[in-house]
C-alpha cells in the first residue's frame, strides 16, 4: 500500500495534506542531493543567470548523448556519460538488480526542450485568440494601428492578466521548466502529479540507494517533485571538473558564455507578433467603414486599411515596460514606469541592448524585495 497518495484529482485540502506528507517524509534528511525546485529562486534554476536575468541556452553548445534522442548542454552530457558508464559497470558486475524497469539501466526519456518553440507556440495561440475573439468582433472600432495597440494593451493588462507575453516573462513562469535549460534530464516515465507512482517506480526500487548515491557522486541534484529527474548542480565539485573542460571556471561563466539573456530578444519578438497580428487583421478586414450623419442623413465612407512594417520604438518601449510590470506582478507605479521609460528611451537611441538591460535591471532589483524570494524568507526568519 502506498504511503504517498497526492495527486491533482483530490480535493484541495486533501491534496495539500498529501503533498506536505510527501515533501516531509519521502526522502531522508541525509539525502542532501534532493532539491525542492519549487522553493524561492530555485524555481528559476537554469532559467536565470546569477543576477536573476532570464536566459536561454545557446543551442550551439547542446550535444546529443550516444544514440539517444535527446540533447543536453555539453558539460552535462559529459557528466551524465560518466555516471551512465559507472551504472553500466555495476549492472554488468551484478552489483545492482537487473530487472528493475526504471533504475537497472539508465535511459533518458526527456532532455532539453526548446524554450523558443514553447514560447512561439504559446504566443501564436494567444495572438490568434486575440485576433479572432477580440479584434474581429469590434473591427469598426479599430481604425489604425495605434487604436489596435490600445486594445491590445487593455486586453493584456486587464482582461488576460497573468499571461506571459515576453520571452523573459515566459522563462520565469510555470509555462517553462527545467527542461528548457539543457541542465535537466528525466530517466523514467514518472509524472510530477501522482506521488504514488513516484513511490512505486523510484522510491521503492531495489536500486534506489545506488541511484541516489550515483547522482550525489556525479554532481546531480534529484528533483524532489519528481525523483526520476536529475538536474546538474553547477556548483558541485564533480560538475566543476566537467565545466572546466570547456573553460567554464565559475558558475557565472556558464551563463556568460553558453547562454543568451532573453531581454536581447524581447523587443524584436514583441514587435513582430504585434505587426503580424495587425497585418493579419488588415488582410481579414481590409476595408474600414465609417458611418456619419450629414444633413440629417446617415452616410458612410469606406477606406482601405494599410499594412505596416515598423513600430515607433518609443511607443513599443512603454508598452513593453507595462507588460513586464504585469508579468512581475506590478512592482512599479505608473510614475515609476514613466521614469524607466524616459531613461530607456535615451539609452535605446545609443543601443537597444543598453535600454533592454536597463529595464531588466530595474525589475531584477525589485524582485529581491518580493514575497517568495529568498531575501524575503531570510528577512522573515530574522524577525
Amino acid at each position: 500500500m502506498s504511503n504517498f497518495k497526492g495527486n491533482n484529482n483530490s480535493k484541495a485540502l486533501k491534496t495539500a495534506f498529501d503533498r506536505a506528507n510527501y515533501k516531509l517524509n519521502a526522502f531522508s534528511p541525509s539525502e542532501i542531493q534532493v532539491v525542492d525546485f519549487n522553493f524561492a529562486e530555485k524555481s528559476f534554476y537554469g532559467r536565470v543567470n546569477r543576477q536573476l536575468d532570464p536566459v536561454i541556452a545557446n543551442e550551439s553548445f547542446l550535444r546529443t548523448f550516444h544514440n539517444q534522442d535527446f540533447q543536453i548542454i555539453n558539460f552535462v552530457g559529459d557528466q551524465f556519460k560518466e555516471m551512465y558508464i559507472r551504472y553500466e559497470n555495476a549492472l554488468n558486475l551484478s552489483l545492482i538488480n537487473n530487472e528493475d524497469p526504471n533504475l537497472s539501466k539508465l535511459t533518458v526519456i526527456r532532455g532539453w526542450e526548446s524554450p523558443i518553440k514553447g514560447y512561439s507556440d504559446f504566443m501564436a495561440s494567444f495572438m490568434d485568440d486575440f485576433l479572432v475573439k477580440k479584434m474581429i468582433p469590434i473591427d469598426r472600432k479599430i481604425d489604425s494601428f495605434e487604436t489596435f495597440l490600445k486594445f491590445f494593451e487593455a486586453h493584456v493588462l486587464t482582461e488576460d492578466i497573468g499571461s506571459k507575453i515576453t520571452l523573459s516573462g515566459f522563462m520565469k513562469s510555470k509555462q517553462s521548466s527545467a527542461f528548457n535549460t539543457g541542465l535537466a534530464l528525466q530517466l523514467a516515465p514518472v509524472g510530477f502529479a501522482n506521488d504514488a507512482n513516484k513511490e512505486s517506480a523510484i522510491l521503492n526500487s531495489p536500486n534506489y540507494a545506488f541511484f541516489m548515491n550515483m547522482a550525489k557522486q556525479f554532481g546531480f541534484s534529484v528533483n524532489l517533485q519528481n525523483p526520476s529527474v536529475l538536474v546538474s548542480d553547477l556548483a558541485h565539485p564533480t560538475t566543476t571538473k566537467f565545466r572546466e573542460r570547456y573553460t567554464l571556471l565559475t558558475v557565472a561563466s556558464v551563463f556568460e558564455k553558453q547562454y543568451y539573456k532573453t531581454n536581447n530578444f524581447d523587443f524584436d519578438l514583441l514587435s513582430q507578433y504585434l505587426l503580424d497580428t495587425y497585418n493579419s487583421f488588415v488582410y481579414l478586414r481590409p476595408n474600414l467603414k465609417e458611418v456619419y450623419v450629414c444633413n440629417n442623413k446617415t452616410k458612410s465612407n469606406i477606406s482601405k486599411r494599410n499594412n505596416i512594417n515598423s513600430i515607433d520604438y518609443i511607443i513599443l518601449l512603454l508598452l513593453y515596460i507595462k507588460i513586464r510590470n504585469m508579468e512581475e506582478l506590478f512592482p512599479f507605479s505608473d510614475s515609476e514606469m514613466r521614469s524607466i521609460h524616459n531613461t530607456s528611451t535615451r539609452l535605446f537611441a545609443i543601443t537597444p541592448e543598453q535600454a533592454m538591460q536597463f529595464i531588466e535591471s530595474q525589475f531584477r532589483d525589485r524582485y529581491n524585495t518580493k514575497e517568495g524570494s529568498l531575501t524575503y524568507y531570510q528577512k522573515k526568519l530574522q524577525k
